[in-house]
């Protein structure tokens, strides 16, 4: 019982400081990946801003659309843009991959920093 509860208070504590570590700072700079499914497919670049603002750019340097992510809890990151999609990002080390959860389910992102 004793082992339990230290884990369970260990486990706690790390998943805590995770979401005090998780904020818009994490995202800033520029990711690089592909985009398959509907809509723009291609090379993309995710170009973060200050408080969680992005703008996706395909590979001839125009606009896809530009959007936010909400950091929720620890790894529940939703996003929408002005294109009208909505959906989930999850973070795997430098990996973010996007899904239009809510709109769909027709495309996926994934870019590295």
């Amino acid at each position: 019982m004793k082992i339990f509860i230290t884990l369970f208070f260990l486990s706690f504590s790390f998943t805590l400081s995770i979401a005090q570590e998780l904020n818009c700072e994490y995202f800033e700079g520029e990711w690089k990946g592909n985009k398959k499914g509907a809509g723009y497919q291609g090379d993309i670049t995710i170009l973060f801003e200050n408080n969680c603002k992005y703008k996706w750019i395909a590979s001839n340097g125009k606009l896809v659309t530009p959007g936010k992510i909400k950091i929720k809890k620890v790894n529940k990151i939703t996003y929408n843009n002005r294109a009208g999609s909505r959906g989930k990002v999850i973070i795997e080390e430098n990996t973010l991959t996007w899904k239009n959860t809510y709109t769909g389910n027709n495309y996926k992102v994934v870019v590295k920093k």
